[in-house]
This record gives C-alpha cells, sequence and structure tokens, in this order.
C-alpha cells in the first residue's frame, strides 16, 4: 500500500475501494495539455480524411472530479478509473455511429464498447461509449505517481449524434441527477420521454430523406448532387469533369450503368477507400467516382479520365505544414542520430592487414563521395578529390576541414528541408586517430558522427515529437559500417549471431566495457527437441529482421541456456542464478543499466505506432504480441541513441566554424 489512504471495511474478495482527496490528486496526477490535444488531433485527422460530418471535444478530468467520483464509485486496483482524458465526438447522422466506432477500433487499441441500456417503451438519449489504451508515447508524458492512484491507463470515447447531444447535458442534470423533480409528476416525465423519441425520429428520418433524395437526383440525372445527397460527406468545390459526365450519361443504356453503382455503393465502401490512402485526398465527386473505380468498377474510360487529370492532386489544398508562416525565432537543435565509435577494417575484403593510413583515407573518401553526391549540383566548383572546402548558398553549407598528416577530418553540411518550412538539417562527422592510452585497441580511428535538425520553437506543446520521431543516420556512416566496419566493444555484425561458448567471456567483457556506445540485445533461448533453438516465445519478433535494422547503432545476440547463464555469471549479473525464466530477452545498455523481458511480456505487449505520411497525413494503430515487442524496442534503442551523451558535435550554434 502507498502513501494514499484506502478505505477501511472488508468487501468481496478483500478488494478495499480506494479514497483519493482532492489535494491528493491535484499533486500526484499531472496531464500536460499535449495529451488532450494530440488524441483529439488523432481522432479528428482520421475524421476529416474521410470527410464525416463532426465535432470533436475533450477534457482532463479535475482532481474535484475525480475526487466525487471516487467518493460514488467502488474503485480500486481491481476496478480503476478510466476515463482521466474525456473525448466526445457529435455526429450528424445517424449511420455515422457505426462508421466512426469502426474508425475508432482501428486508430486506438480498444478495450471495450457499451452502450446506453434502454428499455423498449423507454426514450433516453443515446449514446457509445469506448475506453481505449492510452497511446504509450502519450502515457510517458503523464506522471508516474498517476498509475500508482487506482487510475488506469486509458481514456474514454463517447459517441453520439447531434440531435441527441443538443438535451444530453440537460437530460443528465435534470433527470438523471435530479429524480427527485420528476417523482411525483409522471406526466411530465413522459412528456420528456416524448420529445426524446421525437429526436430519435428525426435522426433516422435524416438519413431516410436524403436518401430518397439521392435516387431522385439519380432519376433526374444530376450526378455531382446525386453523390452529395447520397455519400453526405464534406465536399469540395470542385465541378465533375464534362468527361465524366459524359461516360455517366452514354452508359445509361445499360440497365446496370455506372451512376446506378455509384448510388448503390454503400457509404462504409467510400469512406474505407479514403482512409487507405496514405494522405489526406480532396473529397469532391471527381475523387469520390475515382476512387470507388479504383475498387469497384474498374471502368476503363473512366481510369483514363481519371490518369490523364491527375485527380488526386487535382484541387489538394496546401497542408497546415505547406502553408504555415513562420516568424523569426531562435532554432532549436534536435538529435536525430549520434554515434562514437572505432574504426577497425574488419568488414574490408584484402588479405592485408589495414593500418590507420589506409582506414583513415578509405572513410575521407566516403565521407566525401557523399558530400559530393548530396551537394556537388549546387556547388559545382566542388572538387572530385576529397581535400579541404567551404562553400555557401543561402542555407545550403558545406565545410570540410581535412588534414591527412595528422590523420584528422572534421565535416559540417546543411540544408533546408525541401518539405517543412523553417527546418534546417545538418550532419557533422570527425575523424581521428585513437591515442595511445585510449582503450585497448592499439591502432584504429574515432568516428564521431552527429545527425540532426534545428527549427524554430513554436510555443505550441501539442507540436512536440519525440526526438527519435526522425531517428536516421547519414549516408556515409552506413557506409563506412558496412564496407569498411567498427568496434564498439564487439565487432559490428549485420547478421544474426548465435553466442557460442568460446565466446561468452567476450561477451561478458563488451557488457561492462565503459567505452561501448552500442547496446547489447542478449536472447537466450532454450533448446528445443531437435537440438535447434527454440523462439516460439519470440512470436513475430523475427530476430534477423530485427538485427538488420538496428544492428549498426547496437549487438544483437543470441545463445542458448547454458551460454546465456555462463554470460550472465561472467558479466557479474546475479539473475544467472536466482531467475530461472528462461527464455529472457536483456538488453545492457552503455550507462550499465539494464532491461530485461519474459515471455509473457512479450505476449501480452501493445505497441502504438505514430505513423505520418508526408506531413499532411497522421495515422495511427496499436499492434500486439510480438510484432509489438519489435516496434517497441527498436523504439527504445532509437530514443536510447538520441538521448545519450556521445559527442555534442561542433556546437555551431555557439561558433563560427568547425575546428581544425
Amino acid at each position: 500500500m502507498n502513501e494514499y489512504s484506502m478505505n477501511s471495511g472488508q468487501y468481496e474478495n478483500n478488494i478495499q475501494p480506494a479514497s483519493f482527496t482532492k489535494e491528493q490528486l491535484a499533486a500526484g496526477v499531472k496531464v500536460p495539455p499535449l495529451v488532450e490535444q494530440d488524441l483529439r488531433r488523432i481522432i479528428s485527422d482520421r475524421l476529416e480524411q474521410c470527410g464525416i460530418y463532426y465535432r470533436c471535444f475533450s477534457r482532463i478530468k479535475t482532481s474535484q472530479s475525480m475526487a466525487r467520483k471516487f467518493e460514488l464509485k467502488d474503485l480500486s486496483e481491481e476496478h480503476k478509473l478510466q476515463d482521466l482524458i474525456g473525448v466526445r465526438i457529435n455526429l450528424y447522422f445517424d449511420d455515422d455511429v457505426d462508421i466512426c466506432k469502426d474508425i475508432m477500433a482501428q486508430t486506438f487499441d480498444v478495450i471495450e464498447w457499451s452502450t446506453s441500456k434502454r428499455s423498449e417503451d423507454e426514450f433516453k438519449p443515446a449514446k457509445l461509449n469506448g475506453v481505449f489504451r492510452l497511446p504509450q508515447y502519450l502515457k510517458s508524458e503523464i506522471s508516474s505517481q498517476t498509475w500508482e492512484m487506482c487510475i488506469d491507463d486509458t481514456f474514454e470515447i463517447q459517441i453520439k449524434t447531434m440531435f441527441f447531444e443538443g438535451w444530453h447535458e440537460v437530460e443528465h442534470d435534470m433527470r438523471y441527477k435530479g429524480e427527485e423533480l420528476w417523482g411525483h409528476y409522471p406526466g411530465f416525465s413522459r412528456y420528456f420521454n416524448s420529445i426524446l423519441a421525437t429526436l430519435e425520429l428525426c435522426d433516422k428520418s435524416m438519413v431516410t430523406l436524403f436518401e430518397d433524395l439521392g435516387h431522385a437526383l439519380y432519376k433526374s440525372g444530376r450526378w455531382s448532387d446525386m453523390i452529395k445527397s447520397h455519400f453526405r460527406l464534406k465536399l469540395g468545390e470542385a465541378q465533375l469533369y464534362p468527361e465524366v459526365e459524359q461516360i455517366l450519361n452514354d452508359d445509361m443504356i445499360r440497365p446496370d450503368n455506372l451512376a446506378k453503382k455509384i448510388f448503390r455503393t454503400p457509404r462504409p465502401i467510400l469512406i474505407g477507400q479514403l482512409l487507405s490512402r496514405t494522405r489526406h485526398v480532396p473529397i469532391n465527386v471527381n475523387t469520390i467516382i475515382a476512387l470507388l473505380n479504383e475498387s469497384v468498377f474498374h471502368d476503363d474510360r473512366l481510369t483514363d479520365v481519371f490518369r490523364r487529370m491527375d485527380v488526386f492532386n487535382d484541387g489538394r489544398e496546401e497542408s497546415e505544414t505547406e502553408s504555415r508562416h513562420y516568424e523569426l525565432r531562435p532554432l532549436r537543435r534536435h538529435v536525430a542520430f549520434q554515434m562514437k565509435t572505432r574504426v577497425d577494417g574488419s568488414r574490408l575484403k584484402t588479405e592485408e592487414e589495414p593500418t590507420v593510413d589506409s582506414l583513415f583515407v578509405q572513410c575521407a573518401r566516403m565521407i566525401w563521395k557523399w558530400i559530393l553526391a548530396k551537394y556537388g549540383v549546387l556547388f559545382q566548383s566542388m572538387p572530385q578529390e576529397v581535400q579541404t572546402y567551404h562553400a555557401d548558398l543561402l542555407a545550403y553549407h558545406v565545410a570540410v576541414k581535412y588534414h591527412p598528416d595528422k590523420h584528422v577530418m572534421n565535416v559540417h553540411v546543411r540544408h533546408m528541408d525541401p518539405e517543412v518550412g523553417g527546418r534546417i538539417w545538418y550532419s557533422e562527422a570527425s575523424i581521428a586517430e585513437v591515442k595511445e592510452g585510449e582503450g585497448s585497441l592499439t591502432q584504429g580511428l574515432w568516428l564521431k558522427v552527429l545527425n540532426g535538425y534545428a527549427q524554430p520553437e513554436r510555443g505550441d506543446s501539442s507540436t512536440a515529437e519525440r526526438q527519435s520521431t526522425y531517428f536516421s543516420y547519414p549516408g556515409f556512416y552506413k557506409n563506412i559500417v558496412d564496407n569498411i566496419g567498427v568496434f564498439s566493444a564487439l565487432a559490428c555484425f549485420g547478421r544474426r549471431r548465435i553466442v557460442r561458448e568460446e565466446d561468452a567471456c567476450a561477451v561478458a567483457g563488451a557488457i561492462s566495457d565503459p567505452e561501448r556506445q552500442f547496446p547489447i540485445v542478449l536472447i537466450i533461448s532454450k533448446e528445443d527437441g531437435n537440438g535447434m533453438m527454440d523462439e516460439d516465445w519470440l512470436m513475430q519478433f523475427r530476430v534477423s529482421d530485427f538485427t538488420r535494422t538496428v544492428w549498426r547503432y547496437a549487438h544483437v545476440l543470441c545463445c542458448y541456456e547454458p551460454v546465456g547463464r555462463k554470460i550472465l555469471e561472467l558479466a557479474g549479473d546475479v539473475r544467472f542464478s536466482s531467475e530461472p525464466q528462461i527464455p529472457r530477452f536483456y538488453i545492457y545498455w552503455p550507462d550499465g543499466t539494464q532491461d530485461d523481458y519474459g515471455a509473457d511480456d512479450i505476449r501480452n505487449c501493445s505497441f502504438g505506432r505514430h505513423l505520418e505520411a508526408r506531413g499532411d497525413a497522421r495515422t495511427y494503430d496499436i499492434v500486439h504480441g510480438g510484432q509489438a515487442f519489435y516496434h517497441r524496442i527498436v523504439s527504445d534503442l532509437r530514443d536510447w541513441n538520441v538521448n545519450a551523451n556521445m559527442w555534442e558535435g561542433f556546437q555551431l550554434d555557439i561558433m563560427t566554424d568547425i575546428p581544425d
């Protein structure tokens, strides 16, 4: 039991309800505004993408409201408060409720759905409630103390129609909370019910009205108006292409004509097509027909017209990213990748032992080749061979200090982001010879790399992104790792590695190596009945794919149980004897901390992926089990990389030039 009090008394299953004061809740529960704002933005973006008429509201539960709920409900560790953040979606059409429910289920991790309970002879506002798991990246923004106070890491979405939303609050306050007003006046309560019955009839009648109108418009050959009435989405002002109108008119001689197919296509099919696009498309009569033709009709005449008209870009409005006006504000640097490691030549395909001089020359040439390919078209005076060089053109900059006699090369390049106004990308690198006394290697090179971007601080917390959102390393780092080879306590290896007994000492030594900047992922599995490694416990984790994804900034090692326990013992990890739960998944971070996971952690893992598609469409999905665990570990490794203290670069925000 923590410092907070629990009500005394015995309850069923010996579970005591929790009790917290308003002051305790205010002090312990801290929810930044961006959590609420980003949830609302994710929902709004999905509904905007498919053109549904809606209104979206949200709130964070106040400490007073939470304290009141703890008084009224028997909340406990078994039955936690689930609506710390609440979102309300009001829809204009009754049949959009089920559509919206499906969209939310595809967007978030559903815990449960519930609907208003009504008898056949009772009328009251109908609403659909959904409880969803908070995306992990948003949960991490909320104070950790929150989860110790019988509050679940969930949020609630209420879905209602506009007609009922108008009376719901009145009904909630004046009847649900004020039953004493109606107890002796059944006539007035019946009168209130009749009003609610009328509202329910209005909901149903609005859909029927537009369907009947759409059929009349079909009979009249008014195709654009028929589409507007039948699909009832927010449409742009684009006019139906004359060529398409002619095709629809000519096709009317057929019993199963195209116009009839459009009218008979259910709204969910079109909405599904809009949601499946990787970015928002303009929603108008032309794009609607084009989407239905792609998925349902497959008419060659329509396909030809829409291809020539580039229909999905015709009339596309500027996104917020494209149209945002930037004030001049100080730039803040964000790390997208960093590394400090040795270049050891372990991947060179040569029989000769590489020298410091040969390694330096090859690294310098690879970096220069990358600079030349990226910036040579702008700076046509750039020489073909590596040398000290400097050039500027507006937001583009190249600076190279090259001293082959000292085995030193320092590089800084930058350019503006072609898609996001105000953002500047930069890459920095330093090559220097390993000096005497700098670790166990007697010769070699230090390679330091920093990739990042700078952009103005907007002062809007809702736009904050995790630094690892844009995780990326420059192409020259990839080329050096792949073709020359680097060493960070262990040699970098791009394929799945199975550790044998003779390698256990080396791995244990790498775990405790203070120079190591690569996290070590150690996967210990049991042996199956055929003498092979049993990895069913990893589910869809896919060790080989995972290795190919992270091997340039993390070591991935697999081993059988006996070898794994020996590594743990040699590394001084007490768990080798006290923890029998093998199989096990360990991460040894360079700062000396460890994470470990078992089969249940993988099986029960849920991960929310926040995806972006070229700035003007935000999508979100949830994965489970091994696939979720895969994304979670990749995310953790990238988060560690961008937040570690490996190398701060040349700090050109306080310096005017890179050093020699």
